[in-house]
């Protein structure tokens, strides 16, 4: 901070005074013999001019800076507010829930990133390009899957899932990276694992096919996180898990399962 103190200012109504003290935020000046208190460095946007140049050039800058911090501070709530009122008004779209086919050496990755790739269009005018997740919303669920090399479909295992990142909204993001939760996510125990097709009581085609994901309905998610929540029960996840289940159904406007239902389980 410059040394302003003995500097002399002029006021537009008490007229020359001298500085007699200054803090970060309040300047002390004295008109002949009077005292007076003002704001600092805004008292200087409209009543104050320092007689010298140079004082006048440096308290004219951190004017600016401060203007500019506050411009900046008002941008962030600004922000702020608006990405709340989006995540309050918000459309639950059908089928918004993702399953994802992992290679089961890259699920150690995707949960210490928390975060996956939907990959490329394969036809049409945006081949190669990253997918963007239209229907993908703060409510959406990414359901991990795996099937070992060599292994038929029948035998794709659900290993774990996540919430997307609270203001994540597909349709705005080019690079086809979806972002978990911070918070709410879980891998199961590799002895407690779940068959995935029997879960959608559906036979399981002869392969999964060219894409990274599948889309799947609330319904079909919701059954499919019970099952998960149970599968860990009494394990160092449970209360997490619980947790984690609770907020996928509050944001989906859904009541939680009873139970766990018929678990089927890998051999």
């Amino acid at each position: 901070m410059m040394n302003v103190i003995g500097k002399m200012v002029n006021h537009k109504t008490f007229g020359v005074g001298t500085v007699t003290e200054l803090t970060d935020t309040i300047i002390t000046i004295s008109f002949r013999g009077t005292e007076k208190r003002f704001i600092y460095p805004d008292a200087f946007k409209r009543f104050l001019v320092f007689k010298g140049q140079r004082v006048q050039e440096h308290v004219e800058k951190l004017i600016r800076e401060k203007e500019a911090v506050a411009q900046r501070q008002k941008r962030i709530e600004q922000e702020e507010n608006e990405r709340r009122q989006k995540l309050l008004n918000f459309k639950i779209s059908a089928n918004s829930h993702l399953v994802m086919d992992i290679p089961s050496e890259e699920i150690d990755s995707v949960f210490q990133t928390l975060s996956v790739s939907a990959g490329t269009y394969l036809s049409g005018a945006s081949k190669g390009l990253p997918r963007v997740l239209d229907r993908v919303k703060p409510n959406s669920l990414c359901l991990i899957t795996s099937c070992l090399k060599g292994q038929e479909e029948t035998e794709r295992k659900l290993v774990g899932a996540f919430m997307v990142e609270e203001d994540f909204f597909g349709e705005e993001v080019s690079t086809g990276i979806i972002k978990g939760h911070p918070k709410y996510h879980l891998l199961i125990p590799n002895d407690r694992c779940i068959l995935f097709w029997p879960q959608l009581n559906q036979a399981a085609p002869s392969r999964w096919g060219g894409v990274a994901f599948k889309y799947c309905s609330t319904a079909a998610a919701n059954q499919m996180l019970s099952e998960m929540v149970g599968a860990v029960f009494e394990t160092d996840q449970s209360d997490a898990v619980q947790e984690f289940y609770q907020y996928f159904c509050k944001i989906n406007s859904l009541n939680p399962l009873n139970g766990t239902g018929k678990r089927k389980l890998c051999k």
